[in-house]
């Protein structure tokens, strides 16, 4: 690396703050975390301005007289779709029902369409394109400015023809987001991913934006003056700090909106308990306490999650706190039983108590009594929700070939639900490793 280019050095301590931020959230703040990488969030919006910001920063390049600019602008586009497509082409923050189409067809059944292809849901296609993409990242990000540097075919006709590389000292951006972009360990890094990503975009076009007014090719640069490096290493800063603080205010406008605030709470709930089963996964019981009972602060009649804080407070070693889960649970359970007798869910529910609290007989006999009162709910209305239900009472006594044909009726007649798609490839996958 050329000698007195402070920007390298502020670009590389932003990447090495940003990655040791992330994972010390995971690690020690997990709501930090789930701020930081979950939908609606600071996280999200931060993507979404950075991506704004790299398109118009390539605005203005597809404006200059250089060989690069149509390549810009295509990027410029690309980045406008991508902004529309985070945000759902405004669906939530204006207000905007989703069409009977994307209900039917989109995995999140929102405005846009990535979610066609990518989503909660594990497919082939999904997992194809995902290493797709991280593949063209790397190649993209490091290969070609590496060949670029060697001066190697094929990459000096691409650049001839215009195509723009990124400077080599932005490839641990690259490469990081297409490790974080495959998602090994599940846990949200895909989101990671794609903040590195438009970072990385926006800070090559700075770049491309002082060879513009220096008319002369990057590759012919072998480095910027003392001066130049630290007017692009402020600007590299500034960027981001810009683009937090931008984020940071939009969430909080969002969050204090009587429409929306009420929305993002849910969301940020719905995180606590995915991300305390993640931890849960992982052995952080612990920290899966911490937010399971967070989630129960807010939703106290939730007797899954009282059973999930007996599980986790028996793996830390405390069984008479464990004990005192699973007997509010049992509470919760007949309380809810005797305000809805007919309800499926609420026979299920307090069958899986019954297993915890190893009375076996009992939890048999709720088992069967959901299996009869769903069989008689689909006689006298065969709807999506009732069909869902019988395929749940069925799985849950033993019948998993008719419970996966119940999911798929479910399906059938309930186009684009989440729930019955979910259970579908749970119990296909279940089916195939037996």
């Amino acid at each position: 690396m050329p000698a007195k280019q402070p920007h390298i050095y502020v670009t590389w301590l932003l990447f090495a703050i940003i990655i040791t931020g992330y994972l010390l959230f995971a690690v020690k703040f997990p709501l930090a975390y789930i701020v930081a990488t979950y939908e609606d969030l600071v996280g999200e919006w931060t993507q979404v301005f950075l991506f704004a910001s790299t398109m118009l920063l390539c605005t203005r390049l597809a404006c200059q007289k250089i060989a690069e600019r149509w390549w810009f602008a295509l990027l410029a586009l690309a980045c406008f779709y991508v902004v529309g497509e985070e945000i759902s082409w405004g669906q939530r923050i204006f207000d905007i029902a989703t069409p009977d189409f994307f209900q039917q067809h989109n995995q999140q059944n929102e405005t846009n369409l990535h979610n066609f292809f990518t989503g909660p849901i594990k497919s082939t296609s999904k997992m194809l394109l995902e290493y797709l993409l991280a593949a063209g990242i790397t190649g993209y990000g490091l290969l070609y400015p590496l060949l670029i540097k060697l001066r190697k075919q094929p990459a000096l006709w691409f650049n001839g023809k215009g195509l723009p590389f990124p400077p080599l000292y932005l490839w641990p951006f690259f490469v990081a987001s297409a490790i974080f972009e495959l998602g090994l360990i599940q846990f949200n890094e895909s989101e990671i991913a794609e903040l590195l990503l438009p970072l990385a975009l926006s800070l090559m076009a700075l770049n491309y934006l002082l060879t513009a007014r220096e008319k002369k090719p990057l590759a012919e640069l072998s480095g910027w003056d003392l001066q130049r490096s630290r007017k692009l290493g402020r600007q590299t800063l500034l960027l981001f700090a810009t683009v937090i603080l931008l984020a940071c205010g939009t969430t909080a406008a969002c969050y204090n909106s009587p429409r929306l605030g009420p929305e993002i709470s849910e969301r940020y709930l719905n995180g606590m308990e995915k991300f305390a089963g993640r931890y849960q996964r992982l052995g952080n019981w612990e920290i899966a306490s911490q937010l399971y009972s967070r989630v129960l602060q807010q939703e106290p009649e939730r007797a899954d999650i009282l059973r999930q804080l007996f599980k986790v407070e028996t793996e830390r070693g405390d069984p008479a706190q464990a004990k005192k889960y699973l007997q509010q649970a049992q509470q919760v359970d007949i309380e809810y039983l005797a305000r809805n007798s007919l309800s499926v869910a609420a026979h299920l529910s307090l069958a899986d108590t019954y297993d915890l609290l190893e009375k076996t007989e009992d939890a048999e006999d709720h088992r069967l009594g959901s299996l009869q009162i769903a069989q008689l709910n689909v006689k006298r209305a065969p709807n999506g929700t009732t069909v869902y239900w019988l395929a749940k009472a069925l799985e849950a006594n033993g019948q998993q070939d008719e419970a996966l044909k119940a999911y798929r009726r479910s399906l059938e007649l309930q186009p684009g639900s989440l729930r019955a798609l979910k259970a579908i490839q749970r119990l296909g996958t279940e089916q195939k490793n037996d």
